[in-house]
């Protein structure tokens, strides 16, 4: 007897257990701990080449912006360039002061630099015939006559002018256009000047300018290479008046105070640097060159057997910058951060 008691002990603790595996396992279970998810191979794999190009780019740019730039730079863009190329991390030493049309020149002559910059938009095509690898605008300025003392339009056929050499920079031909385009309009005679150096004007709806390859010198007209020529002279009182771009005021530093006179073609502004003073007439339209003039004007340099050697149809005044190296595009990038208007540069919805 005591041994079949046994046996139905037995019996019941094995009964017991299969019934608590049977509930337990029909109990609902607790849901897993979260994990984070995971990237397939293959898109992992394609995340680190990502970080790798990346950092490898960032490298080749910080590579390329480093050393000294060679620019050639027309004296009214000198401070901006010098500026952005400071920003970008490169040395300013190699940026040297040329007239845009001479810059072109040695372009093509085989002298290619880092950057070369212009003030002349109408030499965008030739920038772009020389395997420029990128060229950005600046924006469009406008033309301005600078003198030492208070003048009238009528004086200006008696004052003594530096007039830049439109073989090698735009402005002693925008200077010549305008001069003719006032004449018309007030009758006053401003281009007796010209033709004393042997420049011609024909008028047959379009105007075409024609300028020998060389100038001399007279007594009312002095012949500089560049704006910084003329603005020397003026600073030594060598002449009465020049004419130059309100950017390059800005770049020598000059302060524009408007004094809240004007005439139908100028506005009078006062001009400080150190202890000097100017007189500013800052052109209105269409002879400031905002915009492009209201004729078509053409400007024809003779080569010195006297024929044509490059025609320019003149527009409006718009600056720009042509990167030739990967240097060149460190200057570009840098120019595309800054505030243009500091140095005297107006943004059009076409510039």
């Amino acid at each position: 007897m005591p041994q079949k008691w046994i046996y139905i002990a037995i019996g019941a603790v094995i009964l017991v257990a299969v019934l608590a595996v049977v509930f337990t396992s029909s109990k609902p279970q607790p849901p897993l701990p979260a994990t984070a998810p995971q990237l397939p191979p293959s898109t992992q794999t394609s995340a680190t080449s990502t970080v790798t190009s990346t950092q490898a780019q960032t490298a080749a740019q910080t590579s390329a912006c480093s050393g000294g730039v060679v620019g050639f730079v027309p004296p009214a863009l000198i401070r901006l360039i010098k500026d952005a190329a400071t920003k970008a991390g490169l040395g300013v030493d190699g940026i040297q002061s040329v007239g845009s049309v001479e810059g072109i020149r040695r372009i093509q002559g085989g002298a290619k630099p880092d950057v070369f910059a212009s003030v002349d938009i109408e030499l965008k095509p030739d920038a772009e015939r020389t395997g420029a690898r990128e060229i950005y605008s600046l924006g469009r300025f406008k033309l301005a006559l600078v003198c030492r003392r208070a003048v009238e339009l009528g004086d200006i056929p008696k004052i003594k002018l530096s007039l830049v050499d439109p073989n090698k920079g735009p402005i002693g031909y925008r200077e010549l256009a305008a001069s003719w385009m006032l004449q018309q309009k007030y009758g006053v005679d401003l281009t007796s000047r010209y033709a004393a150096l042997g420049v011609r004007y024909v008028y047959n709806g379009t105007l075409y300018i024609y300028v020998p390859s060389s100038l001399p010198n007279t007594d009312l007209t002095d012949v500089a290479p560049n704006l910084d020529a003329t603005w020397s002279r003026l600073e030594t009182g060598a002449v009465d008046c020049v004419y130059a771009y309100v950017p390059f005021l800005i770049n020598k530093y000059v302060e524009l105070k408007p004094l809240g006179k004007s005439t139908e073609y100028w506005e009078l502004y006062e001009g400080r640097k150190g202890g000097a003073t100017y007189n500013v007439y800052v052109f209105k339209p269409p002879y400031d060159f905002l915009n492009d003039p209201p004729i078509p004007v053409v400007l024809v340099l003779l080569d010195p057997s006297g024929r044509p050697a490059k025609t320019l149809k003149v527009g409006h005044f718009e600056a720009f910058v042509a990167s030739y190296t990967e240097r060149g595009d460190c200057v570009v990038n840098a120019l595309k951060t800054m505030n243009l208007a500091d140095y005297g540069f107006v943004r059009t919805t076409s510039s």
